[in-house]
């Protein structure tokens, strides 16, 4: 069983966030439990939960330097549809 992954919203992770210190295999989100429950905060992402759910939307990495490492969308990933970006 995969658990979503609070950046992308894609079932990626081994374990239910937070505090796992998983990274999602789709958009690089390293699971941080204090950026989990403070998303406006920095911690092990260099960026905010909030702002690396815009930058997955625009880019489809949570930093700019993931682009390169992020994956495809394909049939090995699936969206959680409860899943909701926040703002």
């Amino acid at each position: 069983m995969k658990y979503t992954c609070p950046c992308c919203g894609y079932k990626t992770l081994p374990e239910e966030p937070s505090d796992t210190f998983y990274i999602c295999r789709m958009c690089g989100w390293e699971d941080d439990g204090v950026q989990f429950h403070n998303p406006d905060l920095g911690g092990a992402n260099k960026v905010s939960l909030k702002q690396a759910q815009k930058n997955f939307i625009k880019f489809g990495a949570s930093e700019e330097r993931f682009v390169k490492n992020g994956r495809k969308l394909n049939e090995e990933y699936i969206k959680d549809p409860n899943w909701k970006q926040l703002l």
